[in-house]
């Protein structure tokens, strides 16, 4: 675990290296890095107890960063909690949501933990930018205003309201000039979750129960750039909805190069039993030539030129 800043980054592989600016590039200024779960779940946790003010949790999709905040929090992960959760201690807010529905639901949850997912939607809307601002203030007791007619001519809703509320926002990328938004930057914690392939098999090992489709993910696992939990789900979808060639499909989906995917979706064909007939199906299927057979070849069996795209 280590302070990261965009003009702190070590010598090493080019690959490596280039990858490392980029997404020096994509992040604010100071993050936290964090690469296993557990080193995540502590810092949610000391949100969850109150110990954090503001979090702001930023990684790539398919990590389950929103279903470890939800544990963090003692949530169900089921459907109902999604969008506008209404549980007995938590607002949840997933996407989409109107700027005054938004203060409706800080009142009615005010001085509860608010979690804000899918930031990316929010803070493309002016006017959940400024409630944003005051709500991600650093003092304890923050003070949150909409003055309309929506508030003005009604008792439900009061024009202002006090919350002690802790906030965590979670995107997956931070792009914005916005100044307002900006600002959250500066105030809050910031966590960049980044597990390589095999720390996020070994957290969907604790709760997927497909052992076949578990254990094929962890044999092509040196030609994945990315792992996402995702690709866990819709694999056991295919092979329950009985499709015989699930492996391949997910294949597809999980390795972008064609080349790359179908020699490795050969492996587990044991009607493709010598070198000729595999190349031969591959020059059909792909139109590439047996020298790129070979040339990927190759590559599949060097992880690192896989990682830095090489192929």
């Amino acid at each position: 675990m280590a302070v990261s800043k965009s003009h702190g980054l070590r010598s090493a592989a080019p690959g490596h290296t280039m990858r490392k600016r980029e997404r020096a590039a994509e992040l604010p200024r100071e993050v936290i890095s964090l690469t296993t779960y557990p080193q995540l779940d502590l810092y949610l946790a000391k949100f969850s107890a109150g110990e954090l003010g503001l979090v702001l949790l930023l990684g790539r999709h398919g990590t389950g960063k929103s279903e470890s905040v939800k544990r963090a929090l003692g949530m169900s992960s089921s459907a109902e909690d999604k969008d506008t959760a209404t549980g007995q201690h938590v607002l949840y807010v997933e996407g989409h949501m109107r700027p005054y529905g938004l203060y409706r639901h800080l009142w009615e949850h005010r001085n509860r933990p608010v979690v804000l997912d899918d930031l990316d939607k929010l803070y493309a809307d002016a006017d959940c930018v400024r409630l944003l601002k005051p709500l991600c203030n650093t003092v304890r007791a923050k003070r949150i205003t909409w003055l309309t007619n929506l508030t003005l001519n009604t008792s439900e809703v009061p024009a202002s309201f006090t919350t002690t509320s802790s906030v965590i926002l979670i995107a997956n990328e931070w792009r914005t000039v916005n100044p307002n938004v900006r600002a959250l930057e500066d105030r809050a914690i910031i966590l960049h979750f980044d597990p390589s392939n095999q720390e996020v098999h070994r957290r969907v090992g604790e709760w997927f129960k497909d052992q076949e489709v578990y254990g094929f993910i962890a044999r092509i696992m040196p030609g994945i750039k990315a792992l996402s939990m995702r690709h866990y789900c819709k694999g056991s979808q295919l092979r329950r909805a009985g499709l015989s060639d699930w492996r391949n499909s997910l294949l597809q989906m999980i390795i972008p190069d064609p080349r790359l995917a179908c020699i490795m979706a050969m492996q587990y064909e044991p009607a493709l039993c010598s070198e000729r007939e595999r190349i031969e199906r591959f020059v059909v299927a792909t139109g590439y030539s047996r020298a790129t057979y070979f040339r990927m070849k190759a590559k599949l069996a060097s992880p690192q030129s896989l990682k830095d795209g090489t192929c």
